[in-house]
């Protein structure tokens, strides 16, 4: 899969029986193909799911770190929505070392990550997850210095563009339609 951020494992929980599968395995098959909306990552998730119904083990998509043990993706795919592509394709906790969190893997759905600074991680985290179902299930258009709030008992973003992505200059990891910072108001 033509997908990956800065993350040498995994950071999705699997069990550890998979794991032992995954050190014995014999083959890898990599699926590589063109993403950027989400009809085309629609069309890998389910050509990762032949992969997977063939006797594969599991996925890892390659511009997040996130894996998935057979039944997990193919639990996903049986009951389908786009949403479930936000779910799949894009971590939204990473955390750099001044404490602002941002996502990874937007790209993947042809759809800015998000930066947020100055907030508690678990409130960060909620907050970046929000904007980005509200990016891929409303496919708003947003522009810069508009405000975003998760519902009416949320606080009041201001979302801005971001220059300085974290992943900036990483042909694999930096987004190319950009990056959103979200400020508390």
């Amino acid at each position: 899969m033509h997908v990956a951020c800065r993350l040498s494992r995994s950071v999705t929980p699997v069990a550890s029986n998979f794991i032992s599968e995954i050190v014995g395995h014999q083959q890898v098959i990599y699926i590589s193909g063109e993403t950027g909306n989400l009809k085309e990552t629609e069309n890998i998730a389910l050509a990762a799911a032949a992969v997977l119904k063939a006797g594969g083990l599991g996925i890892k998509i390659e511009t997040t770190g996130k894996a998935f043990e057979k039944d997990q993706w193919v639990e996903l795919l049986d009951d389908f929505h786009g949403a479930d592509l936000y779910k799949m394709f894009v971590l939204d906790s990473i955390v750099g070392e001044d404490g602002t969190v941002h996502s990874c893997g937007m790209h993947n759905l042809g759809l800015s990550d998000t930066i947020v600074s100055g907030e508690e991680l678990e409130q960060a985290v909620n907050i970046i997850r929000a904007f980005g179902y509200y990016q891929v299930v409303d496919k708003p258009i947003i522009m810069n210095n508009q405000t975003f709030q998760a519902d009416i008992n949320s606080p009041l973003y201001r979302i801005t563009d971001e220059p300085n992505q974290p992943n900036k200059g990483h042909e694999l990891f930096e987004n190319p339609y950009g990056m959103w910072r979200l400020t508390k108001e």
